[in-house]
């Protein structure tokens, strides 16, 4: 096998063309923004998560679709999760439907909240000269399928599982 074609380097989607936001717009332009990217015949979300960048257009996070979740509804996301109670712990998923109304109050007000504060830091990256068997294997087990590609310090570009499937599929371990 070409350990250059072996490398994750030809499967990066590069930064420009990967979904993103800036770290001071609104819940609001984050669903525009994950509803803007659609794919298949039912027009699902194509990405789960978005990248987040400063002002200076730096990575500096991350933003999934439960922080959205949590951001509308906070209320109904941490009202149904029980501590303790007479030495139970547990969620008690059936109270979610006594937040009802409350929640879709909420969630229409919610709209104009920056993501800032949802947004998960970024600890982790691959170089782009990793190889894909090794990315794979890291990938799996920090169960983290959305990373960035770093080249010379430099972020290029987000490496998905899907693009490692795609390729191990098509060129590594062809269907007969």
């Amino acid at each position: 096998m070409d350990t250059k074609k072996s490398t994750i380097r030809d499967l990066v989607i590069p930064i420009d063309r990967y979904p993103h936001l800036n770290e001071n717009q609104t819940l609001q332009e984050a669903i525009q923004s994950f509803i803007s990217f659609r794919a298949g015949q039912q027009e699902r979300p194509h990405y789960a998560m978005l990248f987040v960048v400063n002002d200076l257009s730096q990575l500096v996070g991350k933003l999934f679709l439960m922080d959205i979740m949590h951001g509308l509804a906070p209320g109904l996301l941490k009202g149904t999760k029980v501590e303790k109670f007479e030495g139970k712990e547990g969620n008690y998923l059936d109270l979610a439907t006594l937040y009802e109304t409350s929640t879709f109050a909420e969630c229409g007000k919610n709209r104009d909240k920056p993501i800032k504060s949802l947004i998960h830091s970024i600890d982790f990256s691959l170089p782009a000269d990793t190889h894909i068997l090794k990315a794979l294997v890291v990938m799996s087990n920090r169960n983290d399928f959305d990373v960035p590609v770093t080249d010379n310090g430099t972020t290029i570009g987000v490496l998905r599982l899907e693009e490692i499937f795609m390729a191990m599929c098509n060129t590594y371990c062809p269907l007969p």
